[in-house]
Parts: structure tokens; C-alpha cells; sequence
């Protein structure tokens, strides 16, 4: 987002969407971090099993139960940022019933992803002393992959197309706008890995703020990378002339008719 847009930039945009979207965020993330919890579970159990297929499998699946949620927290999010007005319970419900079979896969893949890093990253832990090669192969992955995956569930709620065209546009975004793909995955990768590496003590962070502190701002950084590619505030700005047209024309059928 610009200043030409008459909008707010940076922290003082944060705040501003806090302000007046906190409890919409706040709802959407409640319900994203329930349906992950089961997931999360499974990979705990892995952990303390010392099962890292397990932790994959149980991420998969959990991934895939969550995916749909995570998709209606980043359509709440994409709207409070593009500034529509609705009633979220109603536009949420909407959103998840257009989006939840795309998200199936998408969230698999993700959990598949966190998961099998959770595992190695205990593992490197308590191995105690692995090499520098290690840890930047891992931090590497982590940012990659996050990075990946924040440009692909941010256009689940925006265009209908298939799973191959939306990894397709995924990773050329992800190079096209990289200061924002990097900023992104550095926002969400830290917050994550600081939870993951703090659990179990970490479960009333996430129950607190869940998954819209790290997914507010970090659509915030690739928004205009979104609005570039697939026109979103000349969309809306269309939309919203076309609706005070249509209401023009209907008052002037009325006068005419008195």
C-alpha cells in the first residue's frame, strides 16, 4: 500500500487495522489455531516418540484439516486490508465454502512441510553441536518454504484456479517481489520457530495471538505484490462504482416514477 491511496503505511497501518478489525482477526485466528490443534498434537506425540514420519504424517493430515481455516483467516485479513466493508461471521462463511476444497492440498503440503522441519529441528537440538552447514540448510529451507507458501494460501481467497496455476503464480511472485517475499518469511518464520522452540510454554502465546500476529503483517508486506498482479483495489473500486451507479439509477427510476 501507498500513501497516494490516502491510507496509513507501516506500524501506524498495523495499529490502524487493529483498531478497527482486532476482534474480526482475532475470531478468524481463533478458529485457524483450534483446527490446527489436532495436527499440532500428532506432531508433539511424534516428538516425544521419536518418530519423525509421524510428525510428517500427522502435519500432513493436520495441515489439510487446517489449511481451510487458514485460508478464511487470510480472507479476513485481505479485506480488512483492501478496506471492505461486511459483516465478517457472514463474508467468513462465504469464504470458507468457496475456498475449503482448494485449501485441502495446500494445507497438507504445508503441515507435510512444518512437521518434517519440526522434526529435523529437535533433532539438530538435542544432538547438540550440528554444523553450521546444518543450520543454514535448515534456515534457508524454513525461509524458502514459508515464503512459498505465504504467496499461495494469500491467493486461495482471491482467484478461482487450479492448484497448478496457483503454485505457478506462487513461485514467480515469490521472485518477481523478493525484498517482500524475504520481509514475509522473516515475520512469520521467526514468530513460528520462537513457538515451536518454547513449547509446551508456548501455547498460551499462540491461544493469545495466535496465527494474526505474524499473518497481518506479513500479508501487509506482500499486499501490493498481490494488488499489482491481480488489480484488487481497481477491482474493488469498480465494484463499489458499479453499486453507487446502480443506486443512482434506481433513484432516479423512483423520482421519475413519482
Amino acid at each position: 500500500m501507498n500513501e497516494s491511496s490516502g491510507r496509513k503505511v507501516g506500524i501506524a497501518r498495523f495499529f490502524e487495522l487493529l483498531g478497527r478489525d482486532l476482534w474480526a482477526l482475532y475470531r478468524s485466528s481463533f478458529l485457524c489455531c483450534a483446527a490446527f490443534v489436532p495436527g499440532l498434537a500428532a506432531v508433539l506425540f511424534g516428538l516425544m516418540a521419536h518418530a519423525p514420519l509421524l510428525c510428517a504424517l500427522g502435519g500432513a493430515l493436520g495441515g489439510a484439516l487446517g489449511g481451510p481455516f487458514l485460508v478464511g483467516m487470510a480472507d479476513t485479513t485481505l479485506r480488512a486490508l483492501r478496506d471492505e466493508p461486511g459483516y465478517w461471521w457472514h463474508t467468513y462463511k462465504r469464504a470458507w465454502r468457496q475456498n475449503w476444497r482448494q485449501s485441502l492440498v495446500p494445507g497438507a503440503l504445508l503441515g507435510l512441510f512444518l512437521g518434517g522441519w519440526t522434526a529435523v529441528l529437535f533433532h539438530m537440538v538435542n544432538e547438540g553441536s550440528p554444523s553450521t552447514l546444518m543450520w543454514a540448510a535448515a534456515v534457508v529451507g524454513m525461509f524458502v518454504c514459508v515464503g512459498f507458501f505465504v504467496w499461495l494460501f494469500a491467493q486461495i481467497p482471491l482467484v478461482d484456479l487450479p492448484l497448478t496455476e496457483l503454485i505457478k503464480n506462487a513461485a514467480l511472485m515469490f521472485f518477481g517481489f523478493l525484498p517482500r517475499t524475504l520481509a514475509a518469511a522473516a515475520i512469520t518464520a521467526v514468530y513460528w520457530v520462537v513457538m515451536l522452540l518454547t513449547l509446551p510454554a508456548s501455547i498460551i502465546v499462540i491461544l493469545a495471538f495466535g496465527f494474526w500476529l505474524p499473518v497481518v503483517p506479513a500479508l501487509m508486506v506482500i499486499y501490493p505484490g498481490l494488488d499489482k498482479v491481480f488489480r484488487l483495489e481497481e477491482t474493488l473500486k469498480e465494484r463499489r462504482d458499479a453499486e453507487i451507479n446502480e443506486r443512482l439509477a434506481a433513484r432516479e427510476a423512483e423520482n421519475h416514477d413519482l
